[in-house]
């Protein structure tokens, strides 16, 4: 079955962009790589040994807006990093409490570029002395940031489109009207084996990226368990009335649950998440 067939307007027979959930019509399409080709560490499209996920039709703007997939294996990076707690320091001025600064070891982040920093808001401190950032006013006008939160936020979004379209594409077979997703992320390696007895056997992408589907309880909603390196993600995709948040709540009680609902997938990139 081609691409095409899988997103089609059933009203008028037009492709639909699954990132905005509009037809494409005339508009300059393009195609989106279901698995994000940052994760990917091998030529696409097919390899021995792994899936292929495919694309999507999307608008050409609307696949070009999305742009914290280029920075996605930056910011699982960054998690892995900031969870060890090794090279990643919090001072306090001495002088100026109220001034707090992160430093984080720039030779065990060797894979940033300056395109990196720029994007996570970091500030490279390392052709100054101590005493130039040390100032307050070195921190007047630029903006304070969460690394571990940004980081996070832009791995949640990324895996939660790509979980989307593989949806779309493998299950779903059009494009939902509304998105009500929940997000759970962990860190560590996990045991995959055990997942694959639970939820089916999945070939993975990538090394080490892996997306087990499931349907829960023979009903409209789904699971998709999201391997990406270091970072595990359970994400909930809702499409019928309750109280799931309450249930993930009592299910997963020590856990970080982000929610995010929206009209279309690109709705990420405005709305966000929410922790509930």
């Amino acid at each position: 079955m081609s691409n095409s067939s899988l997103v089609l307007d059933p009203a008028h027979g037009t492709m639909i962009c699954y990132l905005c959930g509009k037809q494409i019509n005339g508009l300059r399409s393009s195609g989106d790589h279901i698995i994000p080709s940052t994760l990917i560490g091998r030529t696409q499209p097919k390899v021995r040994g792994f899936d292929y996920a495919g694309t999507l039709p999307t608008h050409e703007e609307c696949n070009n807006r999305f742009g914290p997939e280029t920075y996605v294996a930056r910011a699982i990076e960054l998690l892995e990093f900031l969870d060890k707690g090794e090279g990643a320091s919090i001072f306090q001025n001495r002088y100026h409490p109220e001034i707090k600064i992160q430093i984080l070891d720039a030779d065990r982040l060797t894979n940033f570029t300056k395109r990196d920093l720029i994007f996570f808001k970091f500030i490279d401190l390392r052709d100054l002395s101590d005493k130039a950032w040390s100032k307050p006013d070195f921190f007047k006008g630029k903006q304070k940031t969460n690394p571990t939160r940004d980081a996070m936020l832009v791995a949640l979004s990324v895996l939660a489109k790509s979980a989307a379209a593989l949806l779309i594409k493998r299950k779903l077979r059009s494009v939902p009207q509304h998105w009500h997703i929940y997000a759970i992320p962990y860190g560590g390696s996990g045991g995959e084996q055990g997942f694959d007895e639970l939820l089916g056997e999945a070939v993975p992408f990538g090394i080490s990226v892996k997306a087990w589907v499931h349907q829960l309880d023979d009903g409209p909603d789904w699971l998709v368990l999201y391997r990406a390196k270091h970072m595990l993600v359970y994400l909930i995709f809702v499409f019928q009335q309750g109280d799931t948040g309450a249930v993930l709540k009592r299910q997963f009680p020590d856990a970080q649950i982000h929610e995010f609902t929206g009209s279309a997938v690109n709705d990420l990139l405005v709305a966000g998440w929410r922790l509930i």
